[in-house]
């Protein structure tokens, strides 16, 4: 059935939010500094039909009720379930989603998604909100200052784009879209599928906090180089934190990466199944970036570039 062919009272609205990488801190208390990536989530979401409706096209499967109750007893996805909620929906909804990124892939895969369903239930509302709000509402808050803080930075990601520094802050965050040219960061960036993520008992890592802003510091500033030892230094607190961490691929991968020129960051707060690597390339000559890639393909590995995403959330 197309569009037309609906009844006058169905309303449809689609939404599209981007995944990210973290550059930096994705920890309590901290700075973090991420991109979004262009890697999306999308969503259709569909009023004025009896009871609730969610298909993934990613699983292949579809669950349905009279009301949103009905869907959670039966299986539905709690990232769904929330933004539904969220947006005061019990019933009267048909919503299909799809993502093409793996879960556990430490993208912000299912933040993505929520600003894209947040974003879509509003225009079918007919409500406004603007992008902290949808940010905010998308990590499960309901008034400012009570979202998630471990997931609300992907959030603002995923809604408005490009590369950005979000600031703790007793309000929620601080918002600050670095001036930093894209093609720089997606010269010096690659990712590269690392298998299965692998959870651990997460500790404090101090280092973290001051590390992230001397990230910042020094992409605002151009030293692209000297983020490959930060990112070095990270690598070593976090493993000197936990015995467990991190899985035995992403030390291989680290180890390949390291011997190249470059550094490795496990994306999703360390426990992600992508790995981020940083290495820029040469100004004149073969640099970094060119004897990283060279050694992954020796390797085996599986690289992946990625695109800096300057659109965040798009709805229609």
């Amino acid at each position: 059935m197309s569009e037309a062919d609906l009844p006058s009272d169905v309303r449809v609205a689609e939404g599209t939010a981007a995944c990210r990488v973290d550059l930096a801190g994705g920890v309590p208390g901290a700075v973090s500094v991420t991109v979004a990536i262009d890697r999306r989530a999308w969503c259709r979401v569909e009023t004025a039909r009896r009871g609730v409706q969610i298909e993934s096209k990613d699983t292949l499967r579809k669950v349905g009720g009279e009301d949103v109750s009905e869907a959670v007893r039966k299986g539905a996805p709690a990232t769904v379930v929330r933004a539904l909620r969220a947006m005061g929906v019990e019933a009267g909804v048909g919503v299909v989603t799809q993502c093409r990124v793996p879960e556990g892939s430490g993208l912000g895969v299912s933040s993505a998604l929520a600003a894209a369903l947040t974003g879509a239930l509003a225009r079918v509302q007919g409500a406004r909100l603007g992008r902290d709000e949808v940010a905010r509402i998308a990590s499960g808050g309901v008034a400012p200052g009570d979202e998630d803080p471990d997931t609300c930075h992907e959030s603002h990601t995923a809604v408005r784009g490009g590369v950005l520094a979000l600031h703790p802050d007793p309000a929620g965050w601080r918002v600050e879209t670095l001036a930093i040219d894209p093609a720089r960061v997606e010269e010096s960036l690659l990712l590269v599928d690392a298998a299965a993520p692998r959870a651990f008992a997460s500790r404090p890592v101090p280092a973290i906090s001051s590390l992230a802003s001397r990230v910042r510091e020094a992409l605002l500033e151009g030293r692209f180089e000297e983020v490959v030892g930060l990112w070095t230094d990270e690598w070593e607190a976090r493993r000197a934190a936990a015995a467990e961490w991190p899985a035995p691929e992403a030390e291989r991968i680290a180890g390949i990466v390291r011997a190249a020129g470059g550094a490795a960051r496990v994306c999703g707060a360390g426990c992600g199944g992508v790995v981020a690597l940083w290495a820029p390339p040469g100004a004149r000559a073969p640099g970094r970036r060119e004897a990283v890639v060279a050694a992954a393909k020796a390797a085996g590995l599986r690289l992946f570039p990625a695109r800096v995403d300057l659109r965040g959330l798009d709805v229609e």
